[in-house]
């Protein structure tokens, strides 16, 4: 069983680049990605976040040569938009969403029967919610993510009561928690990690592909537990100990790793 550490004590990917380029130069691995601090700068408002040029041309590069997918926390089609590769596999809304070349998609059928759920649990905090400033929904096909990054201090510990009393009316959705967002997802066995694991069957007829999972937050930990086979790369840290096996410490630092696998 995989164990958890201190961030700070995670080797450096960059310090030991030599170590993986020898390593990935014998099992050709597959590419996982987060977008929002990852591939693209955390922003104030989720909708301005975007790739700069040279991100994006590496990664196109890269799929080139390897099978690559971007796993994220927004929407399906807002990830598609954002990174504009064709491609290559998207895993939207954790993992609730998936597409890919050739028009491939899977969604996740048991979250498919919650989306009346969503609706009413939305507009209930849009309600509650709404004496608050600076909170700001962000509706996705299977989840509801509500961002309070320009919410004030003080008003903080009222905004998480509020939608943990709201969420307890619920027994289906469950409240997950990142950074500066509260996401609301189905009560369901089934997150990054388990995206990774469906897509690592669908992208290598290999029984379990070396892969690489590159990502910011907590919601990535699920998927840096999969990472038996391969390794799990940390940028920056969250606060709480970590899966990952390797770390970088920004975003400048996963062009520079994503660069030497070219």
């Amino acid at each position: 069983m995989k164990q958890s550490q201190d961030p700070k004590k995670l080797p450096s990917a960059i310090e030991n680049l030599e170590v993986l380029k020898k390593k990935f130069s014998t099992n050709k691995p597959l590419i996982f990605l987060d977008f929002d601090g990852t591939l693209a700068p955390i922003v104030e408002n989720h909708e301005d976040a975007g790739m700069d040029n040279e991100t994006k041309e590496i990664v196109k590069q890269l799929s080139e040569n390897y099978a690559i997918a971007v796993v994220s926390g927004r929407g399906l089609s807002d990830v598609r938009n954002k990174v504009g590769l064709q491609d290559i596999y998207y895993a939207g809304s954790h993992g609730f969403e998936i597409a890919g070349p050739n028009n491939f998609e899977k969604d996740n059928e048991e979250a498919q029967k919650m989306l009346p759920v969503f609706d009413e649990i939305e507009e209930k905090l849009q309600e509650k919610l709404s004496a608050i400033e600076g909170v700001r929904f962000e509706r996705k096909k299977f989840t509801l993510a509500i961002h309070y990054r320009q919410v004030s201090e003080e008003k903080i510990s009222e905004f998480h009561s509020i939608i943990e009393n709201v969420v307890e009316e619920y027994p289906k959705l469950h409240k997950g928690d990142g950074k500066k967002v509260v996401e609301i997802k189905p009560n369901i066995e089934w997150h990054k990690g388990k995206a990774v694991n469906f897509l690592r069957k669908e992208l290598s007829t290999a029984t379990n592909p070396f892969s690489i999972y590159l990502g910011d937050d907590t919601t990535d930990e699920d998927a840096f537990r999969e990472m038996g086979n391969g390794y799990g790369i940390l940028v920056g840290e969250h606060g709480n100990d970590s899966y990952a096996d390797y770390r970088v410490e920004n975003i400048t630092e996963v062009k520079r790793f994503l660069k030497e696998l070219l």
